[in-house]
């Protein structure tokens, strides 16, 4: 961990597939579902884990590709769904995320995320910690959505936060280079679904290995007001 404590934060966005909630078991068995009642072989969880975190078009593009099937269209209605009714079945918050997000309850807490809003929506909503995120930006809420930077920028703007002390925390590449290209900070999480290897080779300015880890990078807030811009 970096010392000293790094400033207190303006913004904390945050990725939510493999940073805030553990999916990969509903994600798998609900691809694997798919393709088995399409006729198709099942593929490896650790496969199907490398193709999240672009969203879901992509991640059925690259999974029927992989099993010799051309019918994207048709595959991603069928996950599509699927995956509606197994959403909540085993997806968890890691250890440690809700303590993050109640000492960070000050800070204005932001979530985007590639995952679609028809899913992003009940699962935050279940899990609890909606209430914690403006805005929570989906993969269909703007234009663009990571890496492109603008999701990012919209946070900003909405919160009047300084780029120097804004925080992107995320597992993937496309999170920090999303990061990276809005000018923020960014924050690695090698606990996610996405290889140490690619993380390290995005170079995040941050890499933790889980998110209790948070708690202590930043100093106290009290001794940073000095530090802020006037109201």
């Amino acid at each position: 961990m970096p010392h000293p404590p790094l400033p207190w934060p303006d913004l904390l966005i945050f990725d939510l597939d493999g940073t805030l909630i553990d999916s990969k078991t509903d994600l798998a068995n609900s691809l694997n579902q798919s393709l088995r009642e399409r006729g198709l072989r099942e593929l490896e969880r650790e496969e199907i884990y490398s193709y999240v975190g672009n969203g879901v078009y992509n991640l059925i593009e690259r999974s029927v590709r992989a099993v010799g099937s051309d019918d994207v269209d048709g595959a991603l209605a069928h996950f599509m769904t699927v995956y509606d009714r197994r959403l909540l079945e085993q997806t968890r918050l890691y250890d440690g995320v809700a303590e993050v997000l109640n000492h960070f309850r000050e800070v204005p807490l932001a979530l985007i995320t590639n995952k679609s809003m028809r899913f992003t929506r009940p699962i935050v909503d279940g899990l609890g910690v909606a209430h914690y995120f403006h805005p929570l930006l989906a993969r269909d809420s703007l234009p663009q959505c990571k890496p492109h930077p603008a999701p990012i920028t919209h946070c900003i703007e909405i919160h009047e936060a300084r780029r120097s002390h804004t925080w992107m925390v995320g597992d993937g590449a496309t999170d920090i280079t999303a990061g990276k290209a809005a000018g923020v900070h960014t924050c690695g999480c090698l606990y996610g679904f996405r290889s140490e290897e690619e993380l390290r080779g995005a170079a995040p300015d941050l890499l933790i290995r889980e998110p209790r880890d948070l708690l202590t990078v930043f100093d106290a807030p009290a001794a940073v007001d000095g530090d802020r811009p006037p109201a």
